[in-house]
Parts: structure tokens; sequence; C-alpha cells
């Protein structure tokens, strides 16, 4: 089985926590080296080169291929703008495909800019679309409100990809409820596949000893936010919520640190970043400057000792999809705090591996906190809490149930080609 992926926006080798990367470039890597378990299977990924060092074909391993295609500047575009760019790399993919005759049995895209690619892909070489959309612009526009900004065809290209796609993949029964009520698509469409956790790359540290690396104390009381900084991801209302803690239990303020990771790379994307900007002002009008660190985006592979140095992780999001940085932590042993908005409600076991706070809500938050840190003792060790959340999310379930759905479909299509044409013709 030849899978053709489509990541237009969105390179697997990207800086993790920048615009338009995160959760999505994690998935691509982690599904393609799983889904390579079934022997059959070969993958190649087409992105968007969006960085000059990193270009022409790389392999992730010996049956996936990354292959980084011309579409637009080299360099990152704000997304709101990646539309326009578009026709050019759909050109070079099928200028790829053609010379080099490349049979591939289905296509795989990721996010509504790939899935445009992927429909015309799909029908010039008739083959079928499987679609996922890791986010959902209507969601994500009730959930901001006046602080969502997109592209002005997003929300149209979303709906018509739900109904053209020969399936549609969601990461979470919320989401795939939403797309029914929204597009009156039928559930037969949708398969709810969850994302999964790498559990040989999560777990959890000493946390004395990662502390001292990291130049933080044990006395410290660590709250960490892992993720893009973005007005939906919710970050000023945990600036405010810690401002309304350090009034509320004043002996938690001389010992109480944020650390953000994300953003990008500090010195040259957190800048440019406006809502970087108002949250950090926001931090100064509050005298918050010694509590929060602001560290950049870290890769993948260093994440687990930011979880394993925290005292807890929290999501403060207005919208998740899913949440991965979430399942992460859990698993390095780590204790969460969670907007109560969709998925989380399965994966946050309240009062066994943290609790969940009102949606957009500060003083609902500092409630949470100051709860959190006068009941942690009565929390799974962390053991427990890594045990829990690996036996429930794996990347290598993820895998045996998309290449379930891949075979079927596939199956569906060849028997579709191979079935005469009894269409009426022209007189």
């Amino acid at each position: 089985m030849n899978i053709c992926a489509i990541s237009f926006h969105c390179c697997p080798f990207s800086l993790l926590g920048g615009d338009g990367t995160g959760g999505m470039n994690v998935y691509l890597r982690e599904m393609s080296a799983a889904m390579t378990n079934f022997p059959e299977v070969k993958m190649d990924i087409f992105t968007r080169v969006q960085n000059p060092k990193i270009k022409g074909i790389r392999d992730i391993s010996p049956k996936v291929r990354v292959i980084h295609l011309k579409g637009g500047p080299e360099h990152p575009v704000d997304r709101k703008t990646l539309c326009d760019f578009l026709p050019e790399f759909s050109r070079n993919l099928e200028e790829f495909i053609i010379p080099y005759q490349r049979s591939y049995d289905l296509v795989y895209s990721h996010y509504w800019l790939s899935g445009l690619v992927g429909e015309e892909i799909r029908n010039n070489f008739s083959i079928p679309l499987i679609h996922i959309f890791h986010t959902l612009a209507f969601s994500k526009q009730r959930a901001a409100k006046e602080n969502y900004e997109e592209h002005r065809n997003r929300l149209g290209a979303e709906e018509h990809l739900a109904h053209v796609s020969e399936a549609i993949i969601s990461s979470s029964e919320h989401e795939k409820q939403s797309l029914i009520k929204e597009y009156g698509i039928p559930s037969s469409k949708l398969r709810v596949i969850y994302p999964g956790v790498n559990k040989g790359l999560f777990y959890p540290l000493g946390q004395e000893d990662v502390r001292r690396e990291l130049g933080f104390r044990e006395e410290d009381k660590i709250v960490l936010y892992v993720g893009r900084i973005e007005p939906v991801k919710g970050l000023l209302s945990l600036i405010e919520a810690l401002e309304s803690l350090r009034k509320k239990a004043p002996f938690l303020s001389s010992q109480l640190k944020l650390i953000v990771v994300g953003g990008g790379t500090k010195s040259s994307d957190h800048p440019k970043n406006k809502e970087i900007n108002r949250i950090q002002k926001a931090i100064a009008e509050k005298n918050l400057w010694n509590d929060v660190f602001f560290l950049g985006s870290k890769r993948q592979n260093q994440l687990k000792k930011y979880y394993s140095a925290a005292d807890v992780l929290v999501m403060p999001s207005l919208y998740e999809s899913f949440g991965l940085v979430v399942v992460e932590a859990l698993a390095c042993g780590t204790p969460v705090i969670a907007s109560r908005i969709g998925e989380m409600m399965n994966i946050i076991k309240e009062g066994k591996n943290g609790s969940y706070f009102n949606v957009d809500d500060p003083s609902s938050l500092s409630l949470s906190l100051n709860h959190f840190f006068s009941q942690k003792s009565s929390l799974w060790r962390a053991e427990k809490i890594r045990q829990d959340i690996i036996s429930r999310f794996l990347w290598e379930t993820t895998a045996k149930e998309t290449y379930g759905i891949f075979k079927a479909i596939v199956g569906r299509s060849t028997t579709r080609r191979s079935q005469p044409d009894k269409s009426p013709r022209p007189a």
C-alpha cells in the first residue's frame, strides 16, 4: 500500500510550538513511523519548502520519505496567506508524481490546505481521499470569538472537504459529533481514532535532578505551559489566574513559577508574536516578571525534562481537537489541570491525574491551582499516572486503526475500478 500523504504547511522536521507547528508535526512523525510496522506500507509525505536548509527528499525511515516541494517563499509564512501558494505546490506535486510514475493507492491529507491539494490529486489520478482536519475553523471561531482571525476561504473549504472526502478521521468523539451536526454528513463517513503517545520518549525523570539542570529550586512550585502562543490557547487566562492566586494564597507567591515553552524561537519569533506581546504587557502590569519564564520552543526529545520538572501542566485552551501535550505530560507522570472542553473530559480523571476548570475563567483556574497545591499528595503517584495513560493512548494503536480504514477504503476503490463502467454513453 503506497500512501501519498500531504502536509502542505507543516513539515515534520519543523521546530514545535511556532506558528503552524505543534501537534500536527508530532502526529505526522509518530503515525508514519508506526504505520511502517505493516510490511506492505510505504509513505511519501509532501510538504512545502519553508527552510532553505531543509529541502529535497529526506527519509524518516526506510519506508517513509518527506518530499519538500516549492510552494511560495522558502521561509515560514502566515497561515492566513498560505492559500495563495496552493496552485504552485499542487502543480509541483503532480509534476513529481508523473515523471517517476509514482503509483499511490490513496491520498492522506492533513489540515484544510492540504485537503484542497489532495482533492486535486484524487480527481486527477482516480484514487480515494482520506482527510484529517486536526482543527476546525467553526469550532475555533466560536471559542475565540473576536480574537480569531482566519483566511476567508477556510470555513467553506472545510465544509466542502467534509462532503467530498471518502473518509474523515476525527481525533475525538466530540469533534465527530460537531462535524455531523455542522455539515450534515453521515456518521458512517467518520471514524474516531485517538492520537497516541510515544512511551519510549516520554517517561518520568528525577524531578530534583532536572530542576537543578534547568536552573530551578527543589522548593519551587512549577506550573508548566507547552504549546503555540495564540489567543485560542488561553495563556492570558493563566497569567490572570496566577495574579489572583498570589493574592489568595500569599504563602505560594514566593515559590510559584510559570514556565512557558512554545512560540517558536525566543530571539526571533517572540518579538513578532502579537499574543506574546499582549501577554508580556499584562505580566508587566501585574508585576509578575520574576514568576514567568518564556523559554521558546523545544525539540520534542527535550520536553520530558520540562514535564518532569513541573508540579503540574496547565492547558488553558478555549478549544482543542485533542491535546497531545496533555497525554505527553501524563506519560511523564505529571498531573494536568485542563479547561473543561472536548476530549479533556475523557483524558483527565478528576482527583486522580489532575482536574478541570471552567473554560476562559481565570478565577476558576486560580481555585483549581490552589486546590491542586493543597491536595497534590492525594493524587495518583507518577508511575500510576503514566501507566493509566499509556494503557489508553499509544501510537501503535492509532496506526493499527488507521491502517484498517486505509485497507477498507483502498479495497472498495479497487473493486469499483475493476467493475465495467455501465453509465450511459452520449449518442
